[in-house]
């Protein structure tokens, strides 16, 4: 663990080998801060290490920090270090959180800059966490990678929740997006091995080429773009990037899954400078946990949706539809899978909505998701008609119904166009959608042969931001080869 900050005030009298409350026994002294110094401190009760912090009693600071970690014990996430007990009246005045295993992200960057991969999933898995902490209505302001700790099993653990911006007196009009920029400094470290933000974080500060801070891929060759790209819009916000500003942990979370690889993981990014390890026995993260998406949504239908999903099957939430078919006009459908998606514009593939995320809306994972830009109004701020994704078959072939899981928030305008040629003018309406959002279904009047198809945006639904923008989680076609 990375020493806490010069102390400011007295030092709190409590020396190595002190009991406290007869049980937790001090260790080994990690620093000092404001009035309080924090220790390695053994559970002799339980036979456990737990963490310590202990004040003077002349310290401003006591009440306003026990008042934070009791905030912090409503949030229960096995991802947050959990406070185990607290006594503003012993003396000393103490606090006792549990101790996290592995080891904070701050020694592990003595070696190294982590694999991109492997940070993208660990500061997502982070971003989660933190989604939680503000449904609850805390946040956590003071996030450093001293915070953060990554464990020989993959855990990931965030520490000094409620305490250190209480003992800071940190506070933010935006607790939210300070968190969210928090979290986007400690990617960008987990890449770079460098620190973006103002302050000591006892790494050296990334180079500002132009009064701007360089981009994760110029200091170290190799990083995804889209991994690159996820870091410096939330970091930096639209007006750098181009792109949807990131505004919260759990839409964080959402992009880092999209653009973090299904599987194992790869053993490094090619051009990337060798990447240290975690840990002793660490594991790959997962992609972070559902409920961020959920969370990002805010509709509880998605939640029954991933879950049939998971069984193989399909939940119809809101079904619109073109009139059916005749009844004589009986198709033996079957699943039919599209060989590639394309971003698709007004001029085509040229100027379609982040391309480099289409492949997210077919690959069968409703974790993962394909998006529009974002826009200031429904009618895509009067810059387009329209926007949408591209289907390409491979080969004509006959589609009767198209399922699609959007985004929770209702308002979206949807065409399903079908043709031969991957131009706007030669893809017909076959099929319409309004005001959709969950999973609908789209089925032509009749039976449609074609090569290509077109999911075509004509209105777009708001978003949790204020904005506009789409978002396509998966896509499911039936019909005939």
């Amino acid at each position: 663990m990375k020493p806490a900050q010069p102390a400011s005030g007295p030092e709190p009298d409590a020396g190595q080998g002190t009991l406290l409350a007869g049980r937790y026994r001090l260790v080994e002294r990690l620093g000092e801060q404001d009035g309080s110094a924090e220790w390695r401190a053994t559970d002799e009760m339980l036979a456990r290490t737990v963490t310590v912090r202990v004040f003077t009693r002349e310290s401003p600071h006591v009440a306003r920090v026990m008042a934070g970690a009791r905030a912090a014990c409503r949030v229960s996430d096995p991802r947050l270090a959990r406070i185990f007990d607290a006594d503003e009246r012993a003396e000393p005045p103490f606090i006792v959180t549990g101790w996290p295993s592995g080891a904070c992200l701050a020694d592990v960057l003595t070696a190294g800059p982590l694999d991109p991969w492997q940070a993208a999933r660990v500061i997502a898995e982070a971003a989660d966490a933190l989604a939680a902490v503000h449904e609850a209505g805390l946040a956590h302001l003071c996030l450093s990678p001293a915070c953060l700790w990554c464990g020989p099993g993959g855990e990931v653990t965030i520490t000094g929740l409620g305490i250190l911006a209480a003992l800071t007196e940190a506070q933010d009009g935006d607790p939210v997006l300070a968190d969210t920029r928090g979290l986007a400094r400690l990617l960008y470290a987990a890449l770079t091995g460098y620190w973006p933000g103002d302050g000591s974080a006892a790494l050296p500060p990334a180079a500002r080429p132009g009064g701007r801070t360089a981009r994760p891929g110029q200091l170290r060759p190799g990083i995804p773009e889209g991994i690159d790209s996820v870091t410096c819009r939330a970091l930096s916000g639209p007006a750098r990037e181009g792109g949807p500003p990131i505004l919260s942990p759990a839409q964080l979370a959402i992009e880092l899954a999209a653009v973090t690889r299904p599987g194992p993981p790869p053993g490094s990014s090619p051009g990337a400078a060798p990447a240290p390890t975690l840990p002793s026995g660490t594991a790959w993260l997962p992609p972070p946990r559902s409920r961020a998406i959920r969370r990002l949504t805010g509709l509880t239908a998605i939640i029954a949706v991933l879950a049939v999903l998971a069984g193989g099957g399909w939940l119809a939430v809101r079904e619109l539809t073109a009139p059916h078919r005749p009844s004589g006009a009986a198709v033996a459908a079957q699943a039919l899978t599209p060989v590639s998606a394309t971003a698709f514009g007004p001029l085509g593939g040229s100027d379609g909505d982040n391309p480099e995320l289409a492949r997210l809306a077919i690959d069968g994972s409703p974790a993962t998701a394909w998006h529009t830009q974002w826009y200031t109004t429904a009618a895509f701020g009067n810059l387009k008609p329209g926007t949408g994704l591209l289907l390409d078959m491979g080969r004509p072939v006959t589609i009767t119904s198209v399922q699609i899981m959007l985004g929770a928030i209702t308002g979206a305008d949807l065409q399903l166009r079908a043709g031969d040629e991957p131009v706007l003018a030669d893809l017909r309406p076959v099929a319409q959608a309004t005001d959709g959002g969950g999973v609908i279904t789209m089925r032509p009047a009749r039976p449609a042969k074609a090569r290509y198809l077109l999911l075509w945006f004509t209105r777009l639904p708001p978003d949790s931001s204020g904005t506009f923008e789409a978002i396509i989680y998966d896509v499911r076609l039936h019909g005939t080869p």
